[in-house]
């Protein structure tokens, strides 16, 4: 077990982080590259924190897969795709809000 500050975690679940910023990465790139269009950019935020829950879940089913502790916080790291669900939902919420509010 790893413990830095009041992060634990154990094996490769300090991966957990890392792939669910690239679900923001994702959206910032797409926003730059498209130049602020909304249908493409905000569909490119939803998609990433998506992208970001599935790879979360596929890396810690993998690396879980004989029994071996891959965990954050005591749980296991494929448990974190939930989180990154909630933030796609959480991101689908606020773009549908901006977008109808803001007309």
């Amino acid at each position: 077990m790893f413990e830095v500050g009041a992060v634990r975690w154990t094996g490769a679940g300090c991966l957990v982080g890392p792939l669910l910023l690239l679900g923001l990465v994702v959206g910032v790139v797409f926003q730059e590259v498209f130049d602020g269009r909304q249908v493409i950019t905000d569909i490119a935020w939803v998609a990433g924190f998506v992208l970001s829950a599935i790879l979360i879940r596929v890396i810690g089913r993998r690396l879980n897969r004989y029994g071996t502790a891959h965990t954050l916080y005591d749980s296991p790291m494929e448990g974190y795709a939930w989180l990154a669900i909630a933030c796609a939902a959480l991101t689908l919420g606020l773009v549908l809000l901006i977008r109808f509010v803001a007309v």
